[in-house]
């Protein structure tokens, strides 16, 4: 049988409207600002509490950067429809998160996750020590509790999760008691709804993102979202590679090789997706939230083809409804 991609634009269309109908959700998403960057992705993503963003590719280059700033990690401000660099820090990242003190927590080499403290460009140590692990990915939840996915250098099988207070405290793990059947393969990204529920994005190929994305409760996983039949195929594999809470408590999730937005509820149920290579924003990364008054605001990181010479964009759109 012969589909014509027309066919399956108009399937999608229809797909989404049901789905929309079925649970009264009515999405509206306007790109206001697209920013250039010169970062080939813009794979870190973070809003800080002063409206500064951090953003950056994650990698720690070779050499000695004379001219330009560092692509590792950036402190920028948007001035109109430019980027303006504050800081620059050639710094290998494999996560950030922003503390309720307007810290920056920094996932990177070591057991220990570094910070930069407010009003300040130093990279210095934190309470929080994970020997002999490895953190992976990191979030800090509106309670201000650190979640922090780990592994292990020397058994790759052993993936944890913790969950610690402000003062490096240990209160909840995930993955050690292996009679709950709760293990993963690769957390990358965490997120977190005000029910209590934690979700992770867990990685079961670094190489091409492919994964799922599973909804913890308090002992127990509650769910396992792996992406849509209308969406996700064996073509198109559902590639979970960033996820941010709206303040409905809806969870948004970016499949980078779809170009979608899939919104999921606080249980970890969809209720709708949105295209984003309608609106203009092709591979998106990165996102992240942002409240300016009443309204939000939602910032995507994009990533450029390997073999393209262009450089990465960052979009602000204002998205209403989720």
């Amino acid at each position: 049988m012969i589909i014509d991609i027309k066919e399956i634009g108009l399937f999608c269309d229809k797909s989404v409207s049901a789905l929309n109908a079925e649970n009264k959700v009515s999405v509206e998403l306007h790109v206001v600002k697209e920013f250039q960057t010169k970062l080939e992705c813009v794979s870190r993503l973070a809003v800080s509490l002063d409206d500064s963003l951090w953003i950056g590719q994650g990698e720690q280059k070779k050499g000695v950067r004379i001219f330009g700033s560092h692509t590792g990690l950036q402190n920028v401000k948007t001035v109109g429809k430019k980027i303006h660099v504050i800081s620059s820090l050639n710094i290998l990242t494999h996560g950030i998160s922003v503390t309720p003190n307007n810290d920056l927590l920094i996932v990177t080499e070591g057991t220990r996750l570094k910070q930069i403290k407010n009003q300040s460009n130093k990279i210095t140590d934190t309470v929080f020590d994970f020997q002999p692990y490895q953190p992976q990915a990191v979030h800090v939840t509106r309670e201000n509790k650190i979640i922090v996915g780990v592994c292990d250098d020397s058994d790759t099988s052993l993936v944890l999760l913790f969950v610690m207070n402000h003062e490096g405290n240990q209160e909840r793990v995930y993955g050690e008691d292996k009679t709950k059947n709760i293990s993963f393969t690769a957390i990358s990204r965490i997120t977190d709804t005000s029910n209590g529920n934690i979700f992770l994005v867990d990685t079961t190929d670094i190489t091409e993102f492919y994964g799922n994305v599973k909804v913890l409760g308090m002992d127990t996983i509650i769910n396992t979202y792996s992406g849509n039949t209308v969406i996700n195929t064996e073509v198109k594999l559902f590639t979970p590679i960033s996820l941010a809470t709206t303040p409905a408590d809806n969870v948004i999730i970016a499949d980078i090789d779809s170009n979608v937005l899939h919104i999921l509820n606080s249980s970890g149920e969809l209720i709708t997706f949105i295209n984003t290579f309608e609106k203009g924003i092709d591979g998106p990364h990165s996102i992240c939230l942002a409240m300016a008054g009443q309204f939000c605001i939602l910032y995507i990181g994009t990533s450029t083809n390997i073999a393209s010479k262009d450089k990465s964009k960052l979009y602000k759109l204002s998205i209403v409804g989720i």
